[in-house]
């Protein structure tokens, strides 16, 4: 399976995920089929392929959902690939797909970052309290983010935290979220400080404090509706804006 990470971006380079397939049987296959699922709990089916008979040499794809949905950055999405042959016998490999951190072209010459892959302590702002292993992820991640950021040194760039309502809209107790209380800490604070969280953890890496600002957006502008329970996770995210 190659290129490790994929990175399909549209910028020509690493587009296409190429999936090498090599079956050994005895008796003719009699069917194949790739899912590939969403990377985050209850990993729901994301890209589906079947058919009868041989299997492709090699299976190619462009990081495009069945409902038209891009993978994400920065996320590991699982594969299994299951073939059968006509004596009954099946066989099942599963693997993963690293995706890398995609830098997305928008009108007017800016460019979006979107990191849903950025992992804070519960309801804190910082990495505190976090497993090493998720630690070691957040670092190999950002150090990516610092990586791809540097080579755009013309652009500045803005730091968004977005967080997730888990109240109704509309509501005074999603108003309360928002903003905050005495009970409560507000989801708009609490982006703001992840947003400087990882700006300081960028700067530490080696991108240019005066190249960057941040900001906490809270929950104001979700990528997923309230009721896409499954989905949230992608509105638990930092988005990295480059501004030329």
């Amino acid at each position: 399976m190659w290129p490790q990470p994929f990175s399909p971006d549209g910028d020509g380079y690493d587009d296409e995920l190429s999936i090498e397939i090599t079956i050994r049987s005895d008796a003719p296959i009699s069917e194949w089929s790739i899912l590939i699922r969403e990377p985050v709990y209850p990993h729901l089916p994301f890209y589906e392929r079947s058919g009868e008979g041989e299997v492709p040499s090699v299976i190619v794809w462009d990081g495009i959902g069945t409902a038209g949905e891009v993978v994400q950055s920065a996320m590991d999405y699982p594969i299994t690939v299951t073939v059968g042959n006509t004596d009954g016998e099946i066989v099942v490999f599963e693997c993963a797909v690293q995706v890398d951190v995609l830098v997305r072209r928008e009108a007017g010459g800016v460019l979006r970052v979107i990191v849903p892959a950025i992992i804070f302590g519960p309801n804190i702002g910082d990495f505190s309290g976090l497993e090493p292993e998720v630690m070691e992820n957040n670092d190999r991640v950002l150090r990516r983010i610092a990586e791809i950021l540097n080579r755009f040194g013309e652009y500045s760039i803005l730091v968004e935290g977005h967080a997730n309502p888990v109240t109704p809209p509309g509501t005074a107790l999603r108003a309360e979220e928002e903003t905050g209380s005495p009970r409560m800490l507000g989801l708009q604070p609490l982006s703001e400080t992840r947003a400087r969280t990882v700006l300081e953890y960028l700067v530490g890496l080696g991108v240019e404090q005066e190249r960057l600002s941040s900001v906490g957006m809270g929950g104001t502008r979700v990528l997923v509706a309230f009721e896409d329970r499954d989905y949230w996770w992608q509105n638990r995210r930092v988005e990295f804006i480059l501004i030329r």
